[in-house]
């Protein structure tokens, strides 16, 4: 299973751009995939992307424990893909001894958004796993929803992509090699609207729509609670209790990068 997801993301990485332009998608083609934003630190600034992108290089070449460091790091900035990634790794025991319960939590995590290639994955780990193990992933669950669930992850990603478009506004970087965009005014100032500025990068709420939006062309769409009740009736959804609040705690390390 491991290796079809790989599969699908590293297919991402090359051809969502084209894809979403083809669609002609309002919210336009991935980031992630132009390389003038990324030569002006496009992927710096969004962790999302970065960490999972520097986790497939790590998995590529078999690094697999940093890998897995890498992806968590990404599932903490709320990256489905990576999450789902990191329960792939721990189901099969890859740069990490196997855990079976824990593996099914991250992938109830990854399936949060309801993308249909995640939900299916998680709805067969729950289908596989022994009472036992299913005991141990709910008692496990509220603490992991509360550190990388969408409660906790989308307020924390709001609060770091407004400050560090407030660092950044003013300062020298993009403004000479072609990838901003904007208006004149009648003072003669320009107003940064594309490129590196467009609010889809920046303003949180546009910016989870296009993540959205890029997702569920390459993992099938979403579901709905009838389709996943339909595929395992006896199936688990975790959540956190109502009583739990979020935790937004530091940072996981920042692992090594490829080489």
């Amino acid at each position: 299973m491991t290796g079809r997801l790989i599969f699908c993301l590293f297919a991402a990485s090359l051809a969502m751009g084209s894809a979403s332009a083809a669609t002609q998608a309002p919210i336009g083609p991935d980031p992630a995939a132009d390389a003038a934003l990324a030569d002006v630190g496009y992927m710096h600034l969004h962790p999302d992307v970065e960490y999972r992108q520097l986790g497939l290089q790590s998995y590529r070449r078999g690094h697999h424990a940093v890998a897995l460091d890498h992806f968590r790091r990404a599932g903490y900035f709320g990256d489905k893909p990576a999450q789902g990634l990191v329960a792939e790794m721990y189901w099969k025991g890859e740069g990490v001894a196997a855990d079976r319960a824990l593996a099914y939590v991250w992938m109830d995590l990854a399936a949060e958004r309801g993308y249909r290639d995640l939900v299916g994955l998680r709805e067969r780990y729950w289908a596989a796993l022994s009472a036992a193990e299913r005991q141990r992933a709910l008692e496990q669950g509220a603490a992991l929803y509360r550190v990388y669930g969408d409660p906790t992850v989308k307020p924390r990603y709001a609060r770091r992509l407004q400050r560090l478009r407030n660092q950044i506004t003013g300062s020298h970087i993009g403004t000479d090699v072609g990838v901003l965009a904007g208006q004149r005014d009648a003072s003669g100032s320009v107003a940064l609207t594309g490129g590196l500025y467009a609010d889809a990068n920046w303003n949180a709420e546009q910016y989870w729509q296009r993540q959205d939006r890029l997702w569920k062309l390459k993992l099938g769409g979403t579901v709905n609670v009838g389709d996943v009740e339909a595929m395992n009736p006896e199936g688990a959804v975790l959540s956190p209790p109502a009583e739990s609040a979020p935790e937004d705690r530091t940072e996981p390390k920042v692992p090594p990068r490829p080489r």
